[in-house]
């Protein structure tokens, strides 16, 4: 960490918060509430966390505007969330990126980089390949012909951008992972599955954040598209002609198949698996292992296998917990009726 110490009144200014008690106290760390010591400032996003302070060793603590009091110097602030990420922010050390061009990168004559853009070590540029202003290439990036990348994007290490792909501005792209590689298509004929050619491409927006190792299929033909300000975590598949709105998230182990519709604002959880063709309405929430096998109309939250509305899928499982009770009663009841009836019944 850098700009360590500082003081409580210091981290105050940097998130735009009010000092309750010592501002003078001096911090070395951040960390969680359980975690945290006398030199660290912690957080609580709510009053009803701010409740354990009491509990906690923090030497400060970032809490709302209506947290009445703690054991340690309090910093009010009215968004708990945006001062945590301005804090980090102001305590990260500055990213180990690349600077210049370095001598083993092979860039094609025809490629048109932006003076000022950064190539690390045996980083590949293919031919009619156009990169904006302040762009970085981390070592091992791998840049097809004629794709399109805007300014301020970073590639870390061992990307892979196939032809034809049109990467926004500020786009950020975890190591590893793979853009425009082809669909997953096939048709069956005579014993054999006979690849189908896609010949689209993949258009990532501006301002999308993609993990490691994630993977988005280029298009049948047309685009594969993610929107504006989505972000994609770590190991997320995306098949092709999937379009995806603007400021989704994506958690990590999920995967949408191709040609489904994400609407603006949807939220898909770990693991969760959305099918192909189906359209996903704005504002909706997937929960984590949510297997969406069909249509989901805006605002909804859903959950379980398939998945269905949260609050019913929830209710199924409590009464599934009581089966084995219900199983047994069954049982009494009918050993019961059987010892009422007559042999002449029978």
């Amino acid at each position: 960490m850098r700009n360590i110490p500082i003081t409580v009144e210091q981290i105050a200014v940097v998130v735009g918060g009010t000092v309750v008690g010592d501002g003078s106290r001096v911090i070395r760390g951040m960390a969680s509430m359980d975690d945290a010591g006398a030199e660290h400032v912690t957080y609580a996003v709510d009053d009803r966390r701010a409740v354990q302070l009491e509990h906690s060793k923090a030497g400060a603590a970032i809490v709302c505007n209506t947290t009445e009091s703690a054991a340690m110097p309090l910093i009010r602030v009215a968004n708990v969330n945006a001062a945590v990420a301005k804090l980090l922010a102001h305590l990260s050390e500055a990213e180990d990126l690349p600077t210049g061009k370095h001598p083993s990168a092979v860039i094609a004559a025809s490629a048109s980089l932006d003076a000022d853009v950064a190539v690390g070590p045996n980083v590949a540029v293919g031919e009619n390949v156009r990169i904006g202003a302040g762009s970085v290439l981390c070592a091992n990036v791998s840049v097809g012909a004629n794709v399109v990348i805007g300014a301020g994007a970073v590639l870390f290490e061992g990307v892979v951008v196939k032809a034809g792909s049109v990467i926004g501005d500020r786009v950020r792209i975890g190591p590893n992972s793979v853009i425009g590689w082809d669909g997953f298509g096939y048709y069956f004929a005579d014993g054999v599955h006979h690849k189908l050619i896609h010949i689209g491409n993949v258009v990532i927006e501006d301002d999308v954040e993609i993990g490691a190792c994630t993977c988005i299929d280029k298009a049948k033909f047309g685009s594969t598209v993610v929107g504006a300000g989505s972000k994609l975590d770590n190991l997320v598949q995306i098949g092709h002609n999937v379009h995806i709105a603007r400021g989704c998230i994506l958690c990590g182990q999920s995967g949408i198949a191709g040609s489904t519709t994400i609407g603006n604002y949807v939220v898909i959880g770990g693991n969760a698996g959305v099918r192909d063709n189906i359209k996903l309405g704005d504002g909706v929430q997937c929960s984590a292992f949510a297997a969406v096998a069909q249509d989901v109309e805006a605002g909804q939250i859903v959950a379980g296998i398939p998945a269905g509305p949260a609050r019913e899928q929830y209710r199924t499982l409590q009464a599934l917990t009581k089966l084995p009770d219900l199983l047994k009663r069954v049982k009494e009841l009918e050993s019961r009726l059987n010892s009422l009836e007559s042999p002449k019944d029978h």
